[in-house]
C-alpha cells in the first residue's frame, strides 16, 4: 500500500511543477501511402518535474518521511497534484535521475525532482459527460445543474 504524503508540510510548489507524458500511440510510416496511428495502450505514465520549498522544520519531516517511510524514494507513495481538474491523488514514485538536490535559500531549503504517475487521473463522470463537455458552450457555468439534472432527475434506463 504506497504511504500518503505528509499532508503536515507544503506540497509541491504550483510555479515549479511541469508535465510531460508520452504518446498513447505511435505512428507507422510506410513505403508506400499515408502513415497511420497505432493505439499503444490507455495507461501511460504522466511524468512531472516538481520543486518543494520547505523551512528547516518542514525539510526535516520531509527528510524523515522520504528516508524512513517511503525507504529513500524507492516506494510508491499517494499525493494529491493539482491538474486541471483540480487537486486529485495520484499513486506517484520518485525517479532516481536529479533525486531531490537541495538549495538552501536563507531560512528556506528547496528541493527538486521528477516524480511519475501511473496515469493522469481524471474525475468520475467526466468520461460519460464528454459530449457534453465538448459541444456545449461555457458547460462550467451549467455544470452543477446537470449534475443535478443527471444524477436525481433522470431515471436510470
Amino acid at each position: 500500500m504506497p504511504q500518503p504524503y505528509p499532508l503536515t508540510i507544503r506540497s509541491i510548489l504550483r510555479a515549479g511543477k511541469s508535465r510531460n507524458q508520452p504518446a498513447a500511440f505511435s505512428m507507422a510510416e510506410p513505403r508506400r501511402g499515408p502513415g497511420y496511428a497505432q493505439a499503444t495502450g490507455t495507461d501511460v505514465p504522466v511524468f512531472w518535474d516538481v520543486t518543494f520549498r520547505f523551512t528547516e522544520q518542514e525539510a526535516q519531516v520531509f527528510q524523515t518521511w522520504f528516508r524512513f517511510i517511503i525507504n529513500n524514494g524507492v516506494d510508491e507513495f499517494t499525493m494529491p497534484i493539482r491538474t486541471e481538474f483540480g487537486p486529485i491523488e495520484h499513486v506517484c514514485r520518485f525517479l532516481p535521475d536529479s533525486l531531490l538536490p537541495a538549495r538552501e535559500d536563507g531560512p528556506l531549503f528547496d528541493y527538486s525532482a521528477k516524480i511519475m504517475a501511473r496515469k493522469l487521473l481524471v474525475p468520475d463522470g467526466i468520461e460519460e459527460a464528454a459530449e457534453l463537455i465538448v459541444t456545449l458552450p461555457d458547460w462550467w457555468a451549467w455544470s452543477d445543474l446537470l449534475d443535478q439534472t443527471v444524477t436525481q432527475a433522470m431515471p436510470e434506463g
